[in-house]
């Protein structure tokens, strides 16, 4: 577990534990993603992994397929595979939002758009 930067801000691993649900077993992730003001995630889908997305605190937006949605604190979003989506806060403050995902694989994201793409390339060299 642990801390993990991102051009947008950070994530906290929260809870990687292997489950069965339903019929199907794999990891359950749980991650407190920390994003800073202004600043959004890339836009990306997951061909198996489905997303519950909480907000904690802050003022974000969500984009799925292409449709803006708001997300109120306390309020949660379900994600499911193969949809496009990106969060975005548009606050002042960082937002705080707790992610949980099933089957969680952190190679299993296509992204789309990614507006931190210059950044990654240089993390990787």
């Amino acid at each position: 577990m642990g801390r993990i930067d991102k051009p947008w801000g950070y994530e906290d691993q929260v809870l990687m534990t292997q489950v069965d649900v339903g019929d199907r077993a794999g990891m359950l992730g749980m991650r407190r993603l920390v994003i800073n003001a202004q600043e959004m995630t890339s836009y990306s889908y997951h061909d198996e992994q489905q997303d519950i997305i909480y907000l904690e605190e802050g003022n974000v937006v969500i984009r799925v397929n292409g449709e803006m949605r708001d997300l109120e604190k306390g309020e949660a979003m379900v994600i499911r595979s193969g949809q496009k989506h990106q969060v975005q806060n548009i606050g002042s403050e960082v937002a705080r939002i707790l992610e949980i995902s099933f089957p969680y694989r952190p190679e299993d994201i296509t992204r789309v758009e990614d507006p931190y793409v210059e950044q990654r390339q240089e993390v990787s060299e």
